[in-house]
């Protein structure tokens, strides 16, 4: 009874340092001894990210009652992102100028942690926190593949495959013609296992099984000096390709079929992305991907300015616009002091950056259609650069190129 007695005392007291007690944790209940999980250090890692960021979790079971449990981020240099002040800054900066909450890694991972005890730790009633859909997700994976170890009684570390499995398919967003191309990407203990590319027609016929099309694309690119290929063909190699070098970015494309090859590594890129969330769901893929693209006139004017644009690309739509020229020492035009005195003495009525400003509103006023846009009163080389330059950072788009285009000029 004694023993019992103080059994259940020392409990008591462990408890409260661990600051409260939930399934499965230290217990002041006097007749539990022993809890019900097998003691151990039990760890699970995710991946590394492409910031070299690895985050992880860890949960000690001492006595059969879960002591600690640990959530973080780590990288080669034995960082951890809980404790990085610039990391910090940057995600409450970036939060906040997306109208989200300035969270930041060590609440995150706190919040998750204090969730995670309180849903009797079960992850999957762990809300996410908002301005941390990733972290939440992968804090999620984490801690289910944890309790699974722990209630196995498995301890050590495990690293989680980059990919679930399942089957992924994404598909173009628009018809080329009277086709639109698809991926279908299977994923078997964690990795790529299958992939199938072609593509459909509006009534579900396969390009790969149109004899037709097969023909006139082996007649039309023998016509045009390039190699011969068609579809059942270039699907093949362009798996071969991926599979070989195991990278979306660096795999090589299939000479004579250069626009199945850059839909190829589109689609890919999505499928992957939504395998390694678990999305099995048919997925259409944007138009334009994410990001800031660049094109710009390929020789400086007589006064040595060359006219550039930079678009920046947020969930398929257009969220900022630059248009500005440069010279050769990178200085831009619309801040230079000289070149707005010598507008205003030939009798210019703008200064550059009001006729730039004014290009990107017609383009605005356009619907974002060049074709489409009015010109600019005393700006018409601009205005036609301006249109050129578009186009070129918007087909960049198309496919992710970050490279800057090079654009003759009008």
């Amino acid at each position: 009874m004694e023993k019992r007695w103080v059994g259940a005392v020392l409990a008591a007291a462990i408890c409260l340092a661990f600051a409260g007690c939930s399934k499965g944790e230290i217990s002041s209940v006097p007749d539990l001894e022993q809890g019900p999980y097998p003691d151990g250090s039990y760890e699970v890692r995710m991946p590394q990210d492409e910031s070299g960021w690895q985050e992880y979790g860890k949960i000690t079971v001492a006595d059969g009652y879960i002591t600690a449990v640990e959530y973080d981020a780590g990288n080669e240099a034995g960082d951890r992102k809980s404790q990085d002040a610039a990391y910090r800054d940057s995600m409450a900066a970036g939060n906040a100028a997306n109208g989200l909450p300035a969270v930041y890694p060590e609440k995150v991972y706190s919040d998750l942690i204090a969730d995670f005890r309180a849903a009797q730790y079960d992850p999957q009633k762990v809300d996410a926190v908002a301005g941390a859909t990733v972290s939440s997700r992968n804090f999620q994976k984490v801690m289910t593949a944890l309790m699974e170890l722990v209630e196995k009684g498995q301890p050590g570390e495990v690293t989680l495959p980059l990919y679930e499995d399942g089957v992924y398919e994404v598909e173009m967003p628009e018809y080329d013609g009277d086709w639109k191309d698809f991926i279908r990407v299977t994923i078997s203990a964690g990795q790529v296992d299958f992939i199938v590319f072609d593509a459909r027609s509006e009534q579900g016929d396969l390009k790969s099984a149109d004899e037709s099309y097969r023909q006139k694309m082996i007649a039309g690119n023998a016509a045009n000096g390039l190699p011969e290929t068609y579809p059942a063909d270039y699907a093949q190699k362009l798996e071969e390709n991926y599979l070989q070098t195991g990278s979306v970015e660096t795999m090589d494309g299939v000479a004579g079929a250069t626009i199945s090859s850059r839909n190829f590594k589109k689609l890919l890129g999505h499928a992957l992305a939504n395998a390694k969330k678990g999305d099995t769901a048919l997925a259409v893929a944007p138009l334009f991907e994410n990001g800031e693209y660049r094109a710009q006139i390929s020789e400086a004017d007589d006064e040595g300015w060359s006219e550039f644009v930079v678009l920046t690309i947020q969930d398929n739509a257009i969220s900022q616009i630059s248009f500005d020229a440069v010279d050769e020492n990178g200085a831009y035009q619309s801040k230079d002091a000289d070149y707005q005195k010598q507008m205003e003495q030939a009798g210019a009525d703008r200064s550059p950056a009001e006729f730039h400003q004014a290009i990107i509103q017609a383009f605005i006023d356009a619907k974002y259609l060049p074709d489409q846009m009015e010109t600019i009163a005393g700006a018409t080389q601009s205005c036609q650069n301006f249109k050129k330059l578009v186009a070129a950072a918007l087909e960049n788009a198309l496919y992710g190129s970050e490279e800057v285009a090079i654009v003759e000029a009008q």
